[in-house]
């Protein structure tokens, strides 16, 4: 059907001059019949989708690199597409003809419903209260000076045009979308700026929240007020009533679904996703009826979701085809309404005018944060994160517009100062803070540095879930905790962001009830973690949960370390433990890229957990003290090694046992030609030391801190110092075969033996399975018949120390990389290190077997293989 022949019309009588089309979903005969395919409803829908699909996509590839959020790329390709621009275009006037307009803002409408619906499933209400008051303090002065002062600019600028028609609710239409924040662009950002777990972005995120879930409420009272004041009353009492019903009635409910029908919660099947759309639409009606309009029944839909891992499936399910599809089509019809050829022939006035709506939330910002006494910088920054708009503020200026509350020139100064705002944010953010700057250079980077257990020791621990709680408790109770050398412990719970919500860092206070949405396994670990702390005064306590994808999970642990000035981190091997005292066959192979992405960008000395029931047989039997074997080969990473050791042994519930291996072959032709011989050795084995005046100074330096250590613990019963002296790889691993299986010893401490080479440990360097272990922590964690737990430890060194400790004659002579060998090859799979072509990768790791889940996220603006 042809909706521009004659017969599809139809005159109102009342109203000669208006036509009204009979619209119906067809298609066309074809070219055959010499039709005009966009004469269809059905074809042209089709091709707008991809007209606008192409314009919104180059935009958002344009800005990316500035970190530019997709929804300026959305509003500018509506300009673009309306009469602006390409809207004179004969091509584009037949693509979006004004007949068609009633079909695409349906179309765009339900979508932006949906895209709502996955809002809520992001928003968590709960972390409102944990927000804190100078977060809430912060928010509320953030929110109202925007509001009061954008209020004055429009009276300014409504009084320089008296022609226009004056309205009740006008000022605050303008006003309003000014004052909001759109709390998932803020979060974006500061995820793809790495600035989610500063002091800075965990301000800002709360303070965004706030200002989010007060636009909303704005939504709800003004709606309703275009109307009337009485209108309002009603229909915002009602909402409230709706809101709580919800809350205390629906939600139960869906827990109680949830459970019965979800045994694993690993799929979402179709009668879910039904399920879903039909309860998004009910709600979406039910707000409708009320007065509110249907987002916000779609928006409380989304936030009630009382499972996480569910709503994280749903987000995953929906995201693509509703937020990157269909949306667009939303901004087109916003940018339909503009023609800034007819906005003002003088660019100044309006130009002045969105440069005071850019400053509002910055002059705020500077303002309130001075009683906090936050530096000028970051207040500057807060302010410029807080212009970041949303969705709601695009949808307030294009009500405002569609029920004629504002004139045209209005919205159109609104609009651009909303792109203007968020599109300023990342690219001047970026430059504030660049990785380089936001460094600090904190000294006790090392366990070495925090001088052993005569000080403080600042440990970063991670959970991968219930089944480390044992194994990391005991060794937090074994690492001499007193009162003049205390153990601060920041525990971190590591879960997946399975769907495309937005990255956080929660912060749990010890004794406090937790709302929001909960999940079991982080329960039992703060559960038991609270309980340990109370238990011990000298160790203090800071759980903390990470939400993340794998991809970004290792430099949030990175950033964490770095932010709290951590020493130590642990990580759990990336294989729990069973129940038998083994370990798991398969294990994570997510997790182990983590362990190797931070093993790779640490700030600090890292230890790889491997767990086998540390501490399990002691705490059945009090009387009993763990035993714990530590191994010196020499080298950076021994002696980091050494030093927990010498904290472990000053415990008082350790029997330390430290030994130190010798080559009886080194020992009778010291520096002669067996040094030729490390060297070849070195060079078949890829890149590391061996310029003989770098081994000289190692071995010094292991002197030194065995001597040290020998003298500190003299006289002490519970520490014991042996030497062993081993000719080559096969007396290595027969004597630790058997401590580990007939001398009882529950851990098992090593250095990792980077940037070390030893005669005794080279060729075990060819058949490690596990390289990120070191060549003695995979021989320990290869053997089937041991129940030892072991602690690999990897000593920082930055590249200011790493020049001074190698010197002139290692950056000579030494530094050769060669591919491993076949076997080496076979063992690491498809693990590799990216070179300086492959920098996008976070100087992490690349798996290759998840090749099939490469994506283009929109979410952090960066791509990952993973």
């Amino acid at each position: 059907m042809d909706i521009n022949a004659e017969q599809n019309l139809y005159r109102s009588p009342d109203h000669p001059g208006i036509h009204c089309y009979i619209v119906n979903v067809t298609s066309s005969s074809g070219l055959w019949q010499s039709e005009n395919p966009l004469t269809q409803s059905l074809p042209i829908l089709a091709m707008q989708l991809a007209t606008v699909i192409v314009i919104t996509r180059v935009l958002q590839y344009i800005f990316k690199p500035y970190h530019i959020p997709p929804i300026v790329a959305n509003i500018l390709g509506g300009i673009l597409i309306g009469p602006t621009a390409l809207g004179n275009l004969g091509y584009f006037q037949q693509m979006f003809p004004l007949r068609a307009l009633m079909m695409l803002e349906t179309v765009s409408y339900w979508a932006l419903t949906c895209h709502v619906f996955l809002l809520g499933l992001e928003t968590d209400v709960a972390s409102v209260l944990r927000a804190g008051k100078k977060a809430i303090h912060v928010a509320a002065f953030g929110f109202l000076f925007p509001l009061v002062a954008g209020i004055a600019i429009f009276l300014m600028i409504h009084k320089n045009r008296p022609d226009e028609e004056s309205n009740q609710s006008q000022f605050v239409y303008f006003a309003a979308p000014l004052a909001m924040t759109g709390f998932p662009v803020v979060s974006r950002i500061l995820v793809e700026l790495k600035l989610i777990h500063t002091d800075l972005g965990r301000l800002a995120m709360s303070c965004a929240l706030v200002e989010d879930l007060v636009g909303w409420a704005f939504v709800i009272i003004l709606l309703p007020y275009t109307i009337s004041f009485l209108n309002a009353v009603y229909s915002a009492l009602a909402n409230v009533a709706f809101i709580l019903f919800c809350v205390y009635a629906v939600r139960p409910v869906l827990a109680l679904l949830i459970r019965r029908t979800t045994a694993h919660r690993n799929n979402v099947n179709e009668h879910y996703l039904s399920f879903i759309m039909v309860s998004v639409s009910l709600f979406a009606c039910a707000t409708e009826v009320l007065g509110t309009g249907s987002l916000v029944g779609a928006f409380v839909f989304g936030v009630i979701m009382p499972d996480r891992v569910i709503a994280g499936m749903l987000a995953d399910k929906f995201e693509d085809f509703m937020s990157g599809y269909l949306l667009p089509l939303y901004f087109v019809t916003c940018g339909l309404k503009i023609n800034l050829k007819e906005v003002n022939s003088n660019w100044a006035g309006p130009a002045f005018t969105i440069l005071i709506c850019c400053s509002l939330k910055i002059i705020g910002a500077m303002i309130t944060t001075s009683r906090y006494k936050i530096p000028r910088r970051d207040a500057f920054a807060l302010g410029l994160i807080s212009n970041t708009k949303g969705i709601i503020s695009m949808f307030m200026a294009n009500l405002a517009i569609d029920k004629k509350i504002l004139s045209s020139y209005e919205y159109a100064t609104l609009v651009l100062s909303i792109a203007v705002m968020t599109a300023a944010t990342g690219p001047i953010i970026a430059n504030m803070y660049r990785p380089a700057k936001r460094l600090s250079h904190y000294k006790q980077r090392t366990i070495q540095q925090a001088k052993g257990a005569e000080s403080e020791l600042r440990v970063l621990a991670c959970f991968h879930g219930p089944y480390n709680i044992t194994g990391m408790i005991n060794l937090f109770d074994s690492s001499a905790t007193t009162k003049e050398s205390p153990l601060n412990v920041f525990a971190l719970h590591l879960v997946e962001l399975t769907g495309r919500a937005s990255a956080m860092l929660i912060i749990h206070h010890p004794g406090k009830s937790r709302a929001g949405r909960k999940d079991a396994n982080s329960e039992q670990i703060l559960t038991a973690l609270d309980t340990f702390a109370s238990l011990n005064d000298s160790i203090e306590m800071h759980p903390l949960t990470a939400l993340s994808p794998f991809v970004t999970m290792h430099d949030d642990i990175c950033s964490l370390a770095e932010d709290r000035r951590v020493s130590f981190v642990i990580l759990p091997f990336h294989k729990p433990p069973t129940r038998d005292g083994k370990l798991d066959e398969e294990g994570s192979t997510s997790f182990r890229g983590v362990n190797l992405n931070v093993l790779a960008n640490a700030p600090c000395t890292v230890g790889l957990f491997v767990d086998r029931g540390f501490g399990e047989t002691q705490n059945e039997d009090s009387s009993l003290k763990r035993q714990v074997a530590m191994l010196f080969f020499g080298g950076p990473d021994d002696r980091e090694a050494l030093a927990y050791a010498s904290r472990m042994g000053a415990s008082g519930v350790v029997n330390l046992r430290v030994v130190r291996f010798q080559s009886g072959m080194l020992e009778s032709n010291h520096g002669g030609d067996d040094m030729d011989g490390i060297q070849g050795t070195a060079g078949e084995f890829g890149g590391l030391v061996t310029a003989s005046a770098y081994i000289e100074r190692q071995r010094k330096l292991d002197q030194m801190c065995l001597n040290e250590f020998r003298l500190r613990s003299a006289g002490q019963e519970m520490i014991h110092y042996e030497e062993k002296d081993v000719n080559g790889e096969e007396e290595v691993v027969f004597f630790l075969r058997e401590m580990a299986t007939t001398q009882q010893i529950d851990l098992f401490l090593v250095g990792k033996g980077e940037g070390a080479l030893q005669p005794l440990t080279a060729a075990l360097l060819d058949w490690c399975e596990y390289p990120e272990l070191g060549p003695i922590g995979d021989s320990l964690v290869s053997m089937d018949d041991s129940r030892s737990s072991v602690l690999i430890v990897q000593q920082y060194i930055g590249p200011e120390e790493e020049s001074e400790e190698l010197g002139d004659q290692r950056r000579e002579h030494m530094v050769d990389v060669h591919e491993p060998s076949e076997h080496s090859r076979e063992h690491l799979g498809k693990w590799q290190v990216p070179g300086e072509e492959d920098e996008h990768h976070l100087g992490g790791f690349e798996m290759e077997p998840f090749d099939r889940h490469k994506r283009d996220d929109g979410m952090d603006g960066l791509k990952y293989n993973y």
